[in-house]
């Protein structure tokens, strides 16, 4: 039996700290594929996930430790009790987001009166959730940006994630740029830096592929490159990037350039 069964038998209570670290969510759902699969996918947005198919079990670990916040499957009897049991305990600070594949009104219209802060319909848009996620557990200043930086050169890409995590940023590296969309799908991020040259895939061509899906037209691209051609750095914001920095620069500048581009993304996601 591993660890996650281990949670969703309520085995491994005994050994869960008073309160959970800001990114532990509890999950309940008595459809064994469904649980294991949005786990897995939640893991992508760097959340812990204890998941639950017992409902006194959750119940019981929902009393007892404060996770971040509460995904809830209610299309089940015990899912249908555990929204009302859930609603009921004073106990329960954290945001609560319902799933369903029952889109009717009346079903809308009691999770709001229970307290949920959304309410999601199967197949659950993971990357909606997250986001709805991360805006009710922390206020937009707290949360750190999430950064996709892509250079064929380790060197430079150890070097520039050492310097915007240090400055309390998400970052995510990557060395083959053909990933990018991948990458991006999995961990949602707030801004992609990359450079101008790369041998399988030039930072021009790389936006033009990312700009071709509607879903990243407003994704902040940022090139960070040796390049110095005024032609060239030019051409390269028309391809749909959003600035050009050169290498070698100031880590402050970065930082400060980094934090405004993804802050201004953030602020036009909130208003969507």
């Amino acid at each position: 039996m591993d660890q996650l069964e281990l949670e969703r038998e309520g085995k491994l209570d005994e050994d869960l700290p008073k309160r959970k670290p800001a990114n532990f969510i509890y999950l309940f759902s008595d459809d064994a594929h469904f649980l294991s699969e949005l786990s897995t996918a939640l893991l992508f947005y760097d959340y812990e996930v204890l998941g639950y198919s017992d409902a006194e079990s959750f119940m019981s670990a929902v009393l007892s430790y404060a996770p971040a916040a509460v995904i809830l499957d209610i299309d089940s009897d015990p899912g249908e009790q555990l929204r009302t049991s859930v609603a009921q305990a004073e106990e329960v600070t954290c945001p609560v987001l319902y799933v369903s594949a029952h889109d009717e009104f009346a079903s809308r219209l009691d999770a709001v009166r229970e307290g949920a802060e959304a309410y999601f319909l199967k197949p659950v848009d993971v990357q909606a959730l997250s986001h709805r996620i991360d805006e009710n557990i922390a206020p937009a200043g707290q949360r750190a940006y999430r950064i996709l930086i892509v250079d064929d050169d380790e060197f430079f890409l150890s070097f520039f994630e050492s310097i915007l995590s240090s400055a309390g940023m998400h970052v995510r590296s990557l060395l083959d740029p053909t990933k990018t969309l991948d990458a991006i799908k999995k961990f949602n991020p707030e801004l992609l830096l990359t450079d101008l040259h790369m041998p399988q895939c030039s930072g021009v061509e790389l936006a033009k592929v990312i700009r071709q899906n509607n879903r990243y037209v407003d994704l902040p691209i940022v090139f960070l490159s040796c390049e110095t051609a005024i032609q060239k750095q030019l051409g390269a914001l028309q391809s749909g990037a959003d600035d050009f920095l050169t290498k070698p620069i100031d880590p402050e500048k970065l930082v400060a350039s980094i934090a405004y581009r993804a802050e201004r993304y953030r602020n036009l996601r909130k208003s969507m």
